[in-house]
């Protein structure tokens, strides 16, 4: 990766711009249909545990995998509109413009960008790779962008689902806010030393 990842998180623009987006063929299939979607929210996931095991490791899960579960239970295709899978590869799930199925309450189908995290974070100890940070800070930055979505809309899955939630997606070791802290680049440099030009260059992109 470039030098956004050995520069640690928050600093994500050099990175994210050298990734190459893959297409499912979901997005292939959906992407010249109707407009069905105006987004207003963020909505992250995670892959999560397993029917057999809540608890297993689905890091290595992939957009295609997904998609496959997705159509076997009669969907159109994957229900996210972005999957990133461990290396930070970033999969275009559903267009844009059309619903996802990745939130059934409160009609935020059809006003939402869905996107999905390979992992499971409800285990202690599992967090997402740096890679996935990296690309999922400059993802969302460019969603934010184009849709004017306020940085209050960037949600968890869980706070869609009840109080208390039916399920902690995207685990309980991400925090409600973890992805908005994740834009904030002097917060989440920590103790790394960055000259300040540098960052005046990353503010400028939130």
């Amino acid at each position: 990766m470039g030098d956004g990842s050995r520069l640690g998180r928050g600093v994500y623009y050099k990175c994210y711009n050298e990734v190459k987006m893959q297409e499912t063929n979901t997005y292939k299939n959906l992407k010249d249909l109707p407009r069905t979607n105006s987004p207003e929210y963020i909505v992250l996931h995670h892959t999560g545990g397993t029917q057999a095991d809540p608890n297993a490791d689905t890091s290595h899960h992939t957009a295609n995998g997904v998609e496959k579960q997705h159509l076997s239970q009669g969907w159109e295709g994957i229900g996210y509109h972005y999957f990133i899978e461990k290396n930070g590869t970033i999969w275009k799930g559903r267009p844009e413009h059309r619903h996802g199925a990745h939130v059934k309450e409160g009609g935020i189908n059809k006003k939402s960008i869905g996107t999905c995290l390979a992992g499971n974070f409800t285990v202690e100890g599992r967090k997402p790779t740096d890679e996935q940070k990296n690309a999922l800070a400059g993802l969302i930055r460019d969603i934010r962008g184009k849709y004017s979505i306020p940085i209050e809309k960037i949600q968890p899955h869980r706070a869609f689902l009840g109080t208390p939630p039916y399920k902690d997606c995207p685990g309980d070791q991400l925090s409600d806010d973890w992805v908005q802290k994740l834009l904030i680049p002097e917060e989440n440099l920590n103790m790394v030393s960055v000259p300040r030009k540098l960052l005046e260059e990353l503010t400028q992109y939130l």
